[in-house]
């Protein structure tokens, strides 16, 4: 936990107030003087309170400007030899059930999902949807919180929708090559990916994904969910014109085979968690120091001035 700065230099301000205290304290020591030459009584009150005032008037000001905010520091354990990215499929037909108000695809996906990256522990782990495409939501992070955040706000069916819209059935594993001609995995020398479909997908390109995938050295763990008894249904419990597509566990194997991976239904989740853990093994790691939670304080500074302030308007209402 530490308190820090946003705009530092801001905080200067608090030294335009030395004019005005310079002006301040030649002002009173002239009255003074014509006060003692007069035989007056001074005003109540004092000079030192005033310029303490304002002193703290000034200081107030200038924490406030400069913008302080409270962060509090949370440290996590990294591997850093090997990351992981966990692809989820958000194309519509993950939105299929058993029936009316039973868990979707993308539901038992998504905790799928979840039992696998609490199995990896320390292992940096990055959030990506797959459709048409593999968009990134988040690349590898040692923190769990990072991951359940996404999980439960960002990621969805249709959320980011296909690029061909309207379509059920626009997933395509060919996607995934993506990882392997871009930037999504950095600094590691293993490298895993665990899709989370039910594979309804495009015909893929073997040779292509095998040659990526020998290339950058990613294993690949493919966990297929959903079977073809499944059905869309409305929020009113009708049915939506969709039929599951025929191959998807051939398909599932199909794509395991040509990226050198391994293919498990969902009811192998423990499963695909040994074989993940195999991948991942052992390793160096590091501690990685994350801020959070940071609350501005801005607010309370200027809110505490009004105090010092509000004796001034007393003390002058007094003269």
């Amino acid at each position: 936990m530490s308190i820090s700065f946003l705009t530092p230099l801001a905080g200067l301000v608090a030294f335009a107030v030395i004019l005005p205290l310079v002006a301040f304290v030649r002002s009173e020591a002239r009255v003074a003087e014509v006060r003692q030459l007069l035989r007056l009584a001074p005003p109540r009150g004092s000079r030192r309170e005033t310029i303490a005032v304002l002193v703290a008037l000034a200081v107030l000001a200038g924490l406030g400007a400069a913008q302080p905010v409270f962060e509090r520091t949370r440290e996590h354990r990294m591997r850093t030899d090997v990351q992981a990215f966990f692809l989820f499929d958000t194309s519509r037909s993950m939105l299929a059930s058993a029936g009316p108000g039973e868990p979707t695809r993308f539901d038992r996906a998504r905790r799928a999902g979840t039992e696998v990256r609490r199995a990896l522990g320390d292992v940096p782990v990055g959030i990506a949807s797959l459709t048409d495409r593999v968009l990134p939501f988040v690349f590898p992070s040692p923190n769990p919180a990072t991951f359940d955040q996404v999980m439960r706000y960002s990621i969805g069916v249709d959320r980011p929708p296909a690029r061909e819209g309207g379509n059920q059935q626009v997933s395509t594993l060919d996607a995934t090559a993506v990882m392997a001609e871009r930037y999504f995995f950095r600094g590691s020398r293993r490298r895993l990916a665990v899709i989370f479909t039910d594979a309804e997908s495009r015909a893929i390109h073997p040779d292509a994904l095998s040659r990526l995938f020998a290339e950058q050295s990613i294993s690949a763990i493919l966990v297929r969910v959903g079977n073809e008894r499944e059905r869309i249904f409305t929020p009113g419990g009708g049915e939506e014109p969709y039929r599951p597509a025929g191959g998807a566990a051939a398909t599932a194997k199909a794509y395991a085979e040509a990226v050198d991976g391994r293919a498990f239904d969902e009811n192998q989740v423990q499963d695909a968690i040994s074989a993940a853990n195999q991948i991942v093994a052992t390793g160096p790691s590091r501690m990685r120091v994350e801020a959070s939670d940071v609350e501005p304080l801005g607010p309370y500074v200027f809110l505490a001035a009004l105090f010092p302030l509000s004796f001034l308007l007393w003390r002058r209402n007094l003269v």
